[in-house]
């Protein structure tokens, strides 16, 4: 189905059930009946690559562009259908229903069910720093079902569409949150790993604990671990303490704050590893400074791990943004050194 196909299927639910059009770059529309939304976002971007083993890299100039057609039918039970044009290509559908007993995501390895598009069931264990998350692999699941009110806990399900294979049948993974006593618990199993954490408040801190059976394919290893969150003043102390798979023990500890509207943190563990990051708004740009003393994956040269850039949200816009940024890490920026233009529509 193309977007074009999109656009004309959706001809007949616009006529019959718009209600009002919200100001702004989104065409987001209320209705009585069904919705449809279209949204995304395009840029276009000079960006120099990384320099890897001290040859020169040319800057490139590209663009891309990602559009999501949303249709809801609303009510006690209800369906979503989203469709997306994603890096130049178009994607499978996702189809959402909803129900006051349960939720059911479908859609060819995203099925959008978890804390981000497309994670596992068991991705609701909650671990420590140091600690292996229950099942490696992220995006990897064709269903996603949740009952968000079971007796006041949520539980959550997923897998692949097809089970016809040992290795299909090992990506089934199952999830609970929820809180008793005034102890917040979660836990997630796939395959044959398994965890869980509960966490409270104790004289004024938060205090978590964390243990787990992780098997990686010949044997389990236990891993636990134990985390402290102390407010001290204005800013937060954060300190954790675990044991993990290859029988080592760790630790770490960080401090946040907020001053003047910037977003600061510190922190060091025991790998030796150092990080201090600072966001926030420095005249008309926002700032984004990510520091840490590891050394990058993506340079050949022993380097520290860092992110930087500065941030115009175009005034008068919705969403239209101009950033300059270099970046060896490849996560709040790309990699390599760039200028963006970025559009929401």
């Amino acid at each position: 189905m193309t977007t074009t196909a999109l656009v004309a299927l959706s001809g007949a639910a616009f006529a019959d059930s718009i209600d009002a059009v919200v100001a702004g770059g989104t065409s987001h529309h209320t209705h009585s009946a069904a919705t449809v939304e279209f949204h995304g976002d395009a840029m276009i971007k000079y960006n120099v690559p990384l320099v890897l083993g001290g040859n020169k890299a040319d800057g490139v100039v590209s663009s891309d562009v990602d559009l999501d057609v949303t249709m809801t039918s609303p009510g006690s039970y209800s369906a979503t259908v989203s469709y997306g044009l994603e890096g130049n290509a178009i994607g499978a559908a996702t189809v959402t229903v909803t129900t006051p007993l349960f939720n059911v995501s479908v859609g060819a390895l995203d099925a959008r069910g978890g804390a981000d598009a497309g994670e596992d069931a068991a991705d609701m264990f909650s671990n420590i720093d140091h600690m292996n998350g229950v099942g490696a692999d992220k995006d990897n699941s064709d269903w996603y079902v949740s009952l968000p009110n079971f007796g006041g806990w949520t539980v959550a399900a997923s897998g692949r569409s097809d089970m016809s294979t040992t290795a299909a049948k090992e990506q089934t993974s199952i999830g609970l949150s929820g809180s008793v006593g005034g102890l917040s618990i979660t836990a997630g199993g796939k395959h044959k790993s398994g965890g869980v954490s509960v966490s409270t408040a104790l004289m004024g801190a938060t205090v978590k604990a964390a243990v787990a059976s992780i098997h990686n394919g010949t044997k389990a290893n236990q891993e636990s671990g134990v985390q402290v969150d102390l407010p001290l003043g204005g800013m937060t102390l954060s300190v954790n303490s675990t044991s993990t798979a290859n029988g080592s023990n760790n630790w770490g500890a960080s401090v946040s704050t907020t001053v003047s509207g910037f977003a600061i943190s510190a922190g060091t563990d025991s790998d030796q590893d150092s990080q201090f990051k600072i966001a926030g708004p420095m005249g008309p740009v926002n700032l984004h400074i990510d520091w840490d003393s590891s050394d990058s994956a993506l340079t050949t040269a022993n380097d520290a791990t860092i992110e930087a850039g500065v941030t115009y949200a175009v005034p008068g816009t919705n969403g239209t943004t101009i950033s300059a940024s270099y970046s060896n890490d490849d996560d709040d920026f790309d990699a390599g050194t760039q200028v963006k233009m970025a559009f929401k529509f």
